[in-house]
């Protein structure tokens, strides 16, 4: 968000509206020219309360020192503040914060069977 009132009107429409990350990795095993690659799509669920209350969130948030301006979406799911509004994580809390470790590791798993095949 470019300020506090941009942050307020994106979290207002949170709990209607579950905002989702879309990541992408890609693993290049460089000898063989292998590649394997996938996507991680993480939804948050927002509680209802988080429509009617997401002012006051922000406001906390704000208090406690939170880098509301910088965190995209406005929120940080991990900040214990967040936490007490979010019903469900369809995904991962890390595939939200910028990388699924799940999808890393299932994509090494992945590529050691394509090297092996090789073999």
């Amino acid at each position: 968000p470019s300020d506090i009132k941009q942050a307020k009107e994106f979290v207002s429409k949170y709990a209607a509206s579950p905002p989702s990350t879309v990541g992408s990795v890609i693993l290049t095993h460089f000898p063989s020219k292998i590649s394997v690659s996938g996507v991680d799509i993480s939804t948050i669920h927002f509680k209802p309360s988080l429509g009617e209350e997401y002012g006051e969130l922000i406001d906390r948030l704000l208090e406690d020192g939170a880098p509301v301006l910088s965190c995209a979406g406005g929120l940080m799911v991990e900040h214990p503040f967040v936490v007490e509004f979010i019903d469900r994580i369809d995904g991962t809390q890390d595939g939200v914060m910028g990388l699924s470790k799940d999808l890393v590791l299932r994509l090494l798993k992945e590529l050691k069977e394509e090297l092996e095949k090789e073999q």
